[in-house]
């Protein structure tokens, strides 16, 4: 699979940001789970059987986590890790969308009435464009960029009421 190397240089950089360069307010917990239930034969948990683990790990480096059941609390749901829309990841274990629900709790632990839907995608170029140098990332390079991709909706949609600086 080829992707360009601006896209993958960005989403890279984000995942090594300094931690703390993105902190929203103190959270209590954050849950992830990887229900593919959805998609009957669905094989990803085969290929990525860390992928709860990795996500809530990139999480807590760019939030703190304080465990305080009076603080508001996160819950992700990945729904699907497809390959242009199919859920039967090849031998190659290569994916290309990552779809996922968010839901934020306030310190009441009331769910807030939106739910963030996250459908991630990555395109590859048809055609190369001038000045532009195509490289195919190894399986671990990708994997990184997408779980980067979804945590920074994670974070980037923590609503308002809840942000630190707005709710106390």
């Amino acid at each position: 699979m080829k992707t360009t190397f601006a896209k993958l240089a960005a989403a890279t950089a984000i995942a090594v940001l300094p931690l703390g360069a993105f902190a929203a307010s103190p959270i209590s917990e954050v849950t992830v789970n990887a229900d593919l239930n959805e998609h009957v034969d669905a094989n990803a948990m085969q290929y990525y059987p860390q992928i709860e683990e990795d996500v809530m790990r990139m999480i807590a480096e760019r939030i703190e986590l304080t465990g305080d059941a009076g603080d508001p609390a996160i819950k992700v749901e990945i729904k699907g890790v497809l390959l242009d829309g199919d859920s039967v990841l090849p031998d190659s274990a290569e994916f290309n969308e990552l779809v996922a629900t968010i839901n934020y709790t306030d310190a009441n632990a009331e769910i807030n009435e939106d739910t963030v839907p996250v459908h991630i995608m990555a395109k590859t170029a048809d055609m190369p464009h001038d000045g532009v140098i195509y490289v195919a990332p190894d399986r671990a390079d990708f994997y990184q960029a997408m779980i980067a991709a979804l945590v920074d909706d994670v974070v980037n949609n923590i609503p308002d009421t809840l942000r630190s600086d707005s709710s106390k």
